[in-house]
């Protein structure tokens, strides 16, 4: 189970990095039209989502049983940053849809709530990388 755990985590954190680094960056390079780019961006980071939610369960599901308190909650690590990219998507999207409805894309709650969003990315990405990292450490 640990080459599987492996596996996943790799390529969760090599989804997370290209969508978010890499994909909607080049987006928004390449595309003049930036509401264009900002809609492919906003169904690439949805999908991003809910690719995110099942790898996490998955990830869980094949954690090896722990006895220990500790080992148990780094079994439900995954969770984590699932549960933020969840509340990017279904709590802070529709807040920032709102406020570029309300007051476009250069108003001031867009930009806050687009940062709120790049945020909670960007924290996820860095817990799956922390995950990788763990797990590909030597056991002692």
């Amino acid at each position: 189970m640990t080459l599987a755990r492996r596996l996943l985590l790799a390529l969760w954190a090599g989804l997370l990095v290209g969508i978010g680094g890499l994909v909607a960056p080049t987006l928004f390079a390449i595309l003049a039209n930036r509401v264009v780019a900002g809609g492919i961006a906003a169904e690439l980071f949805r999908r991003t989502t809910f690719v995110s939610i099942a790898v996490a369960l998955v990830l869980c599901l094949v954690a090896p049983v722990a006895r220990a308190g500790a080992a148990r909650l780094w079994r439900l690590a995954p969770l984590g940053p699932a549960a933020l990219l969840a509340l990017g998507e279904f709590a802070v999207k529709p807040m920032l849809e709102a406020a570029r409805a309300a007051s476009g894309p250069a108003g001031r709650a867009f930009i806050a709530w687009h940062a709120t969003s790049a945020a909670l990315f960007a924290l996820a990405t860095l817990i799956v990388m922390a995950l990788l990292v763990r797990e590909l450490k030597p056991r002692t």
